[in-house]
């Protein structure tokens, strides 16, 4: 017994310490532009990448969609080789074991970021294990204006109340309140409860930003097949975990993709770019 309790200590301690906050460019050289008047946004939680199918998929995706942005969630960097896109992947947490993977949120881009900033939830997931990333880059847009993207992680297992997602958020609102121009955020927001849900909707209301609808059938929320699971959390199966909001950008089409090598759906969507304010 005495034995049992030193390893669940022990792996305690290990997996409350092995967090790697940074962030690192990966990638391939840029491929050419695509049209300066339009910006496709693909948003994917990777589960990892632990399927085997899935770099294949995601190459598949990369040509059918050809996406200005790619922001994967629950990603590793090595799912960047290969694809032809260059990006930052912000490192959120590594296995602690030999050989255990780092994995954290990816962001691809054609163009290359002026700037980015990794957003570390300032909470874990259960109070001790591992805490959720965030992403923010800026880009250049036609015209010298910048649009600011937030590829975003949010925290997941919180029963009762929603304090820890409320200070991930907050962390999220300093840094996009000051951009001035066009915004997108994308992600999975794990916004399983009306109570969760609402809190969203208050970032997005408090920065100007409207969400993206139209999607149709297909996004999953949560793993459906763990019923008793998500009872025990309070999980309302009818709300989408994948969600993106938008900011001075014309939305011109949404729809989700029909990969099933993640028990998330991916979204994509294409906007159309305003023209500056004057």
């Amino acid at each position: 017994m005495k034995s049992r309790v030193f390893v669940a200590l022990l792996v305690s301690v290990c997996l409350a310490g092995c967090t790697a906050v940074g962030v690192d460019p990966v990638g391939m050289p840029l491929r050419p532009s695509q049209a300066a008047h339009q910006l496709t946004v693909v948003s994917w939680n990777a589960q990892k990448g632990s399927d085997p199918r899935f770099t294949r998929d995601l190459q598949s995706l990369l040509r059918a969609e050809t996406p200005d942005l790619v922001f994967l969630q629950e990603a590793r960097a090595e799912l960047a080789e290969g694809v032809g896109l260059p990006g930052l992947f912000a490192r959120s947490w590594s296995y602690p074991w030999p050989g255990g993977k780092t994995v954290g949120v990816l962001t691809l881009s054609r163009s290359p970021a002026l700037r980015a900033r990794p957003v570390r939830s300032p909470s874990r997931e259960f109070g001790w294990t591992a805490p959720k990333m965030s992403l923010v880059s800026e880009h250049r847009l036609p015209g010298g204006r910048s649009l600011l993207a937030a590829n975003v992680h949010l925290l997941n297992f919180e029963r009762f109340g929603t304090r820890q997602l409320d200070g991930q958020l907050e962390g999220l609102i300093g840094r996009l309140a000051a951009h001035e121009g066009p915004i997108v955020i994308a992600g999975d927001f794990n916004a399983w409860s009306p109570a969760r849900l609402a809190r969203v909707a208050e970032l997005a209301s408090g920065l100007g930003l409207q969400e993206v609808q139209g999607f149709g059938l297909g996004r999953r929320t949560g793993d459906l097949g763990q019923g008793w699971a998500n009872r025990l959390l309070g999980v309302d199966p009818s709300l989408a975990l994948d969600r993106v909001y938008y900011r001075e950008l014309v939305l011109l089409g949404a729809k989700v993709l029909d990969y099933r090598s993640s028990d998330h759906a991916p979204l994509s969507v294409t906007f159309g770019l305003e023209a500056p304010r004057s």
